[in-house]
C-alpha cells in the first residue's frame, strides 16, 4: 500500500499563544508521516543513511479550511506522487473524526548527497518509488519570489543553534515554520489566521550561520524572506484570512 494514514492527537506543545496549531508542529507532522511511508516503501532513514543519500524538501504548499484543536485526534494520510524533472511529489492530507478534510498540502523534494552537499539524480535510488494514483489534493507546491513584496514590517537575525539542525547536519525544515512565525507574529492581538502557506527552500542554512529574515505585509497575506551567507536561504507566502 503506497497510501500511509495515522492518526495523531493535539497536544498543548503543538499549539501557539493563540491555542493554534503551530506551523512547525504541522511541518513537523508532515514530515514524519513522510519518513514512515518511505520506511514502508523501502526508502527510509535506514536504508538511504548507509547510502550518504537523503531526501530533502525543496518547496512546500499547504492549505487550511480550519486548525485543528486542542485533543483533537486527526488522520494524517500521506502518498509518493509524480515525479517532475528530476524531482519527487508528494502530497498529503488531514483529517478530523467526522471525515472532513481540514488540510491538504503538496511537497517538491529532491535526492541529496549528504557527504558532497549536492543534488543528485533519482537514478541513485536502491529502487523505484511506486506512483500512488486515485487521490490527489487541490494545492501545489508554488515558487515564492526570493525578493520580498509588499511593506516590510518586521526584520531580525537568526543564528542557527543546535536545536535546529538535523542530522543532514543543516537546519530541519520545520524550523522555518518557526521562523516564519517569529516574523508574522509580532503582537497577539495582530495575529491572524492562515489560509494558505507556500515555502521554498532556498540554499541550506547550517550551525552557526546567521540568517537575516524580513516579513512584508500587503493585502493578501504575509511574504516571509531569509537571507544567509550572501545568498537566499528561505522565501514563504502567507494568504491570510
Amino acid at each position: 500500500m503506497t497510501v500511509y494514514e495515522g492518526k495523531y492527537r493535539i497536544t498543548y506543545y503543538d499549539l501557539d499563544f493563540r491555542g493554534k496549531v503551530k506551523l512547525s508542529a504541522i511541518l513537523r507532522m508532515v514530515h514524519i508521516a513522510a519518513e514512515v511511508n518511505a520506511n514502508d516503501l523501502g526508502l527510509g532513514f535506514e536504508t538511504l543513511q548507509p547510502l550518504n543519500i537523503s531526501f530533502v524538501i525543496q518547496r512546500f504548499g499547504l492549505k487550511i479550511a480550519r486548525m485543528p484543536a486542542y485533543n483533537e485526534t486527526v488522520t494524517i494520510r500521506t502518498w509518493p506522487a509524480e515525479m517532475a524533472r528530476g524531482t519527487f511529489i508528494r502530497k498529503g492530507d488531514m483529517h478530523d473524526a467526522e471525515g472532513q478534510k481540514i488540510m491538504e498540502w503538496a511537497s517538491l523534494w529532491i535526492l541529496f548527497d549528504i557527504g558532497e552537499r549536492k543534488i543528485i539524480k533519482p537514478q541513485a535510488l536502491p529502487k523505484e518509488i511506486e506512483i500512488t494514483t486515485g487521490v490527489d489534493v487541490d494545492v501545489k507546491p508554488q515558487k515564492v519570489p526570493p525578493a520580498g513584496e509588499g511593506v516590510p514590517f518586521h526584520e531580525h537575525i537568526h543564528t542557527v543553534r543546535y536545536a535546529d539542525v538535523d542530522t543532514n547536519i543543516h537546519m530541519n525544515n520545520s524550523i522555518y515554520g518557526d521562523l516564519i512565525g517569529n516574523a508574522v507574529f509580532t503582537a497577539v492581538e495582530e495575529a491572524p489566521d492562515w489560509k494558505e502557506v507556500q515555502i521554498n527552500y532556498l540554499g541550506e542554512t547550517q550551525l552557526g550561520d546567521e540568517i537575516k529574515i524580513t516579513a512584508y505585509k500587503d493585502g493578501e497575506g504575509y511574504t516571509v524572506n531569509g537571507q544567509a551567507n550572501g545568498r537566499a536561504s528561505f522565501a514563504a507566502r502567507i494568504v491570510a484570512e
